[in-house]
């Protein structure tokens, strides 16, 4: 991996409060950041904008953070991006749908800090 290229992040989530959390923290780490609030926007955007990495809520409206990964799989351009499932829900059946498409983990946001997030994407970027 170039370490001059800014790694892009695409960050599909509804909730304007932590859009900005989230958008400002992986700003400051020096991420080149993306949002998009619905998993439709979500696709496009991941297929548009080819990001190194996306973190994904399962709660939206339009089209749902499982149903957008099962249409990132589908497609050839976004089949191997790297996905983080961030989600107000600890259900174990989303989690393993989110696990059994591809997502590296499914992290119940109310356990993580956005720094620790930022964490766990560095960590998987590296391992690519």
């Amino acid at each position: 991996m170039d370490p001059n290229k800014k790694l892009k992040v695409l960050l599909v989530e509804d909730d304007p409060l932590l859009v900005k959390m989230y958008s400002t923290k992986f700003g400051a780490e020096g991420f080149e950041v993306f949002i998009a609030q619905d998993g439709l926007d979500g696709l496009n955007s991941a297929i548009t904008n080819h990001p190194d990495f996306i973190i994904l809520d399962v709660m939206m409206p339009r089209l749902s953070g499982i149903d957008m990964l099962k249409r990132l799989r589908s497609d050839p351009q976004g089949a191997n991006i790297p996905v983080l499932v961030l989600s107000n829900l600890s259900q174990e059946d989303e989690a393993k749908k989110a696990i059994e498409l591809g997502a590296k983990e499914y992290l119940v946001k109310a356990n993580f800090t956005p720094g620790e997030v930022v964490s766990k994407v560095r960590l998987y970027l590296q391992k690519q």
